[in-house]
């Protein structure tokens, strides 16, 4: 009786092919949705992890590195340093700015550093140089392949003409890119004087959250967050504006696949209902007939989640080519989750129809 239902599956091999495309599409769809999302919170948080500092200072209410605005006054820098266990202060400074290519324009969320960073420059340097000189920008790896740059070839941020001399990996944030400058530069393109939107504090060995519990008590309107702190912010800032319309896409998804599997087996217990019929005449219990509908759709889920991951995986090699703004992630408990929910999903929509198969009666036999 085990196999009865794998039989069942692979003799209706047009069905189970359709039943099994269904499943395939609504794991193709959660799974790239999770991924990407898993890209965009890696490219966002890497430039902060792989960032030299203990201890991130912003003026109060500045709490994430994306949506910061207010900035602190050239004297903050001298009052931090001021504060005993501070070894250095580095600013930086950071806005989002329009950047044209061959009339083709993006945004780019610029961060100024100074000549000697070295808390704040890029880490991860796939070419060129990560620290800019006067007139130079380093920028992402997917903006140039986006927009055709390479290395000493020329863009225009607004409204000045920079040479690029280095790309950058994991500075992706999906919906713009970081790019890095001069940031003397970027004052002069704010119309600002010797101000940062943070500082990167190193400390001594101290823990950094007492050092940064001394600058928020000595310096009046500054907010200084600890190096686990400020990435657990910067998280949260991504999370609510990707987490909602991922859940319900993916929720859509899942909806989606149980559908396909509950009518595909429901007409095919219906097909059958005389076969089901039959087993109840020779003894196979409820317990039996349900096992078999599961089946079939187990099976067209394993199938269908398979072959959606194997689309994954050519996709995930694709994407850099076709549209390299966009990372996506394929990590190893995605796929194992994707896998899982597939199975519960084929499941799930199998229940009715199990059910109408096993409240077949045996008299039903004799009507084929």
């Amino acid at each position: 009786m085990i196999s009865v239902g794998f039989r069942y599956a692979l003799r209706e091999r047009t069905r189970f092919a359709l039943t099994a495309s269904g499943l395939a599409c609504a794991v193709v769809l959660t799974v790239f949705l999770a991924g990407v999302y898993r890209g965009a919170v890696h490219g966002s948080l890497s430039y902060i992890e792989h960032a030299d500092a203990d201890v991130w200072v912003g003026r109060s209410g500045s709490w994430n590195l994306m949506r910061a605005s207010a900035l602190l006054s050239g004297a903050a820098r001298e009052q931090v340093l001021a504060i005993e266990g501070v070894q250095s202060a580095e600013p930086i400074l950071s806005a989002l700015l329009p950047a044209e290519v061959n009339g083709e324009r993006r945004t780019l969320l610029v961060i100024g550093i100074d000549e000697s960073a070295a808390a704040g420059r890029p880490r991860l340097v796939e070419q060129g140089t990560g620290l800019p000189g006067p007139g130079e920008i380093v920028i992402d790896r997917a903006f140039a392949r986006r927009v055709g740059l390479a290395l000493e070839e020329d863009l225009e941020l607004a409204g000045r003409r920079l040479r690029v001399t280095g790309l950058s990996r994991e500075t992706n944030l999906l919906v713009t890119q970081y790019a890095f400058v001069r940031r003397g530069e970027l004052l002069e393109m704010l119309g600002l004087v010797d101000q940062a939107t943070f500082l990167l504090v190193r400390t001594d060995p101290e823990p950094a959250t007492e050092i940064a519990g001394r600058i928020e008590r000595a310096i009046p309107q500054v907010a200084a967050y600890d190096r686990a702190t400020f990435l657990a912010n910067n998280r949260e800032e991504i999370e609510a504006g990707f987490l909602p319309v991922l859940w319900a896409i993916a929720m859509f998804g899942l909806a989606v696949g149980g559908s396909v599997v509950a009518l595909m087996t429901y007409a095919a217990v219906l097909e059958k209902r005389g076969d089901f019929a039959t087993l109840a005449a020779i003894g196979a219990g409820t317990g039996v007939r349900f096992l078999v509908v599961m089946q079939q759709a187990l099976l067209a889920a394993l199938a269908g989640a398979l072959a959606g991951l194997a689309l994954l995986v050519a996709l995930q090699r694709l994407l850099p080519t076709v549209v390299p703004e966009i990372e996506f992630r394929l990590e190893l408990w995605i796929a194992a989750a994707a896998l899982a929910g597939s199975l519960a999903m084929a499941a799930l929509g199998a229940l009715f129809p199990a059910r109408l198969a096993t409240r077949l009666p045996p008299l039903e036999a004799l009507r084929r």
